[in-house]
């Protein structure tokens, strides 16, 4: 790094020698300094807010705890599976969103659309609140849940359960949500930043 220093100030030098006679009116050019600072290396892992509390539980799943004091009284759940369109081959895409969305029609425990009226008496929000979404290498359910109530927030947690491993894919389910799915792609590339990204991701 010092090295470089050293022929930034010989160019600059070099520069100024080389005016031509006429300019020599011109004020003195002031040294600068130039600031560094080291750049970590790519092997460094990010560091871990103290405030979180990690830990793992005996079937491999891992959790995130941090807590919020705002908004009062309520949680924020996410579940995060390590699943999304990388996984699938040319026959299966789409196969990762679509089952995202069968996620909120009917599991083991709420069949049909349970999940979602229970929690809209709950007062949480279907699409504003409660939502979800995948990406390249993974699949997230959020569920912000009223905390006033123990019964609730347990259930919260029996949901996220569900939606880890006991969605129901019942047939008729899966007919009425193809439309829901076609009717999105179909809404796709309806603006400049949309556009962009379908020519961008074959390159990526």
């Amino acid at each position: 790094m010092k090295k470089n220093l050293h022929l930034l100030a010989v160019g600059a030098l070099s520069i100024v020698l080389a005016q031509p006679a006429m300019a020599q009116k011109k004020a003195p050019v002031k040294a600068t300094t130039v600031k560094t600072t080291a750049k970590p290396s790519a092997s460094q892992a990010l560091p871990t807010d103290p405030n979180v509390k990690i830990g793992k539980l005996p079937n491999g799943l891992v959790y995130y705890i941090r807590k919020n004091v705002e908004p009062k009284n309520r949680a924020e759940l996410y579940l995060g599976n390590k699943i999304g369109s990388l996984m699938e081959n040319e026959e299966q895409l789409g196969l990762a969103h679509f089952t995202e969305h069968m996620a909120f029609n009917g599991t083991k425990d709420f069949p049909k659309n349970e999940i979602i009226s229970y929690l809209q008496k709950a007062g949480v929000r279907f699409g504003a609140d409660l939502n979800a979404y995948t990406g390249f290498n993974q699949t997230v359910y959020q569920l912000p849940i009223p905390t006033d109530s123990a019964e609730v927030f347990k259930t919260g947690f029996k949901i996220l359960a569900n939606w880890a491993g006991k969605v129901s894919m019942d047939g008729a389910e899966i007919d009425n949500e193809r439309g829901v799915i076609i009717e999105e792609d179909r809404q796709r590339g309806k603006n400049a930043q949309q556009r962009i990204s379908k020519q961008l991701l074959p390159f990526y």
